[in-house]
């Protein structure tokens, strides 16, 4: 029987406004921030604190067979300002470490937003996913799942094996986009592989394409 597969779970999420004040260590914290097993003890409650896409994933993963979660870093910040550079840099090297401490592993899950700002950097999810890549190495499928509104970097494109955006605005379907990222790991690690076609990048949609056909905003 095939050994259960080794997957690697956890992300960040800022939706960032250079407007607002920069989001600190202390807003992350305050809101969700959890390492290692305190990722999974979150998940397994009846109303976890971690996002709902990570939930849905875990959830979809736990019915669909056996699977070793390997959790990495679990943080977000809702929507806020541009994430101080030294918590990130910070975040990112302890994703790292956890992540090469676990290894090996058969695939990564990351639950991103798409649309951070740092305070240098101008593409933090990139960053995530160049890093976590260079981790891993070019064979590893990783699946993340980002905001309906995510600004496209090509890094974001070139590093993930599969990107999920959200399909609604209010965003209650978080929890089956995970899920779809769910099914696709299984189909990756069982020998489906994915293609990448690079449009004009960056891509930010204007902000009308957020309505939806269905609910508040309809």
């Amino acid at each position: 029987m095939p050994a259960a597969p080794r997957v690697a779970i956890g992300g960040f999420m800022l939706e960032s406004n250079c407007h607002a004040p920069v989001a600190t260590e202390a807003e992350f914290r305050a809101a969700v921030y959890a390492e290692g097993e305190d990722i999974l003890a979150d998940l397994a409650r009846p109303a976890p604190r971690m996002p709902a896409t990570l939930w849905g994933f875990w959830k979809a993963m736990n019915d669909a067979g056996d699977w070793v979660p390997v959790p990495l870093v679990m943080t977000s910040a809702g929507a806020s300002g541009s994430v101080e550079q030294g918590f990130f840099d910070r975040t990112v090297d302890q994703m790292c470490r956890r992540l090469r401490a676990a290894l090996p592993v058969d695939a990564v899950f990351l639950s991103q937003h798409g649309a951070a700002i740092a305070t240098v950097e101008p593409d933090p999810d990139g960053v995530v996913f160049q890093r976590i890549r260079a981790v891993v190495g070019p064979d590893v499928p990783i699946v993340a799942t980002l905001d309906l509104h995510a600004n496209m970097s090509r890094r974001m494109v070139a590093e993930p094996d599969a990107l999920v955006v959200y399909r609604r605005n209010p965003h209650v379907d978080m929890a089956e986009r995970g899920a779809d990222c769910a099914c696709i790991l299984r189909r990756m690690l069982a020998g489906m592989r994915t293609a990448k076609a690079y449009a004009k990048l960056p891509i930010i949609p204007p902000s009308v394409t957020q309505n939806t056909s269905e609910g508040p905003y309809a």
